[in-house]
């Protein structure tokens, strides 16, 4: 009898292994822990690059039940895009791993308007940390765009589009910061993002200078710079807002402390700013008390992308 028992123990474990195999189904119906909702997308290799035409309904296999979704991924992460009480159908895409640190599921999601594809982060416990979005479908035929993880585990987010001056596109790159917990830019290049909600009041001014032009992050975060009256001066205009409480704007002339580097000092005024040139950025570092220019819970710095000129339109000789 214990030779019989012996003989179908291994058979028994088999089953058992079997039983507790990976599942196929993430509907809603289905007992889901996180091992198996992590397991269920498929390992995929890097660089990973997902384009905006990549965003389609794919085989309901990768389907995943949107209760089941949100036991382990926040549903604010789709309410900002789509909005509360909207239940877009989510599929799996793929996931990797960086050695020793964190897991990352690629999904889509998609409604008849919108199509988006997300990163969600988690560590080694299968803890959800953090999710974005890498790349939104187009809805304007001039427009393309894509998000990519490389294998360097950096994110980038891509988007450009045809204008009648030729490219405009708008490039960043992430890094996850896991003492942060989150996906922190470390490198942005736009050459299309100047400003159209905020009146600059030294644009029409002359730009001819070597480090004159427009410098921005985005449509409302941007440093303009123009000719000073000689050689060792600027004009500037800087105008930020990074949230309702952090916002600023400070307009004035600096005057060149060293090749690279502009000051902005005035009599009487404690405020210090210095603007240092480097390649294609400035820098901005706030060196005095410029609490009246900005709100309290911000300075003036970071740095800021020199925006490309448009090419001026060649005349065409008449016959």
């Amino acid at each position: 009898m214990k030779r019989y028992l012996l003989l179908l123990l291994p058979v028994v474990m088999m089953l058992s292994v079997a039983c507790k195999g990976k599942k196929t189904s993430m509907k809603d119906d289905e007992k889901v822990d996180v091992s198996d909702f992590i397991g269920f997308f498929p390992e995929i290799p890097l660089p990973l690059k997902l384009a905006d035409t990549s965003l389609k309904r794919q085989n309901d296999s990768a389907l995943i039940g949107y209760r089941i979704f949100t036991q382990f991924i926040p549903d604010s992460v789709l309410n900002k895009d789509f909005g509360k009480g909207i239940h877009p159908r989510l599929y799996a895409i793929g996931k990797t791993a960086e050695k020793g640190k964190e897991t990352y599921l690629f999904f889509k999601a998609i409604t008849g308007s919108k199509r988006i594809a997300y990163m969600a982060c988690f560590n080694n416990d299968n803890k959800f940390l953090k999710a974005m979005p890498l790349v939104t479908s187009g809805t304007d035929a001039h427009t393309s765009a894509y998000g990519m993880l490389d294998n360097r585990f950096q994110v980038t987010t891509y988007r450009e589009k045809k204008t009648t001056d030729g490219l405009s596109f708008k490039k960043n790159v992430f890094i996850y910061n896991s003492a942060a917990n989150e996906f922190t830019l470390i490198f942005t290049e736009p050459n299309e993002e100047m400003v159209k909600n905020v009146i600059n009041p030294i644009d029409t001014l002359s730009r001819k200078g070597k480090f004159s032009g427009d410098y921005v992050q985005d449509k409302n975060n941007f440093v303009a710079v123009r000719d000073g009256k000689n050689a060792s001066q600027i004009l500037f205009f800087i105008h930020f807002e990074k949230d309702d409480d952090c916002n600023g704007e400070l307009k004035g002339s600096a005057r060149f402390i060293s090749p690279t580097v502009a000051q902005y000092v005035q009599s009487g005024n404690p405020c210090i700013v210095e603007l240092s040139f480097s390649g294609n950025k400035v820098s901005l570092r706030e060196k005095g008390g410029c609490g009246s220019y900005r709100g309290i819970k911000c300075f003036f710095d970071g740095a800021f992308t020199k925006k490309k000129e448009p090419k001026p339109k060649q005349a065409h000789p008449k016959k």
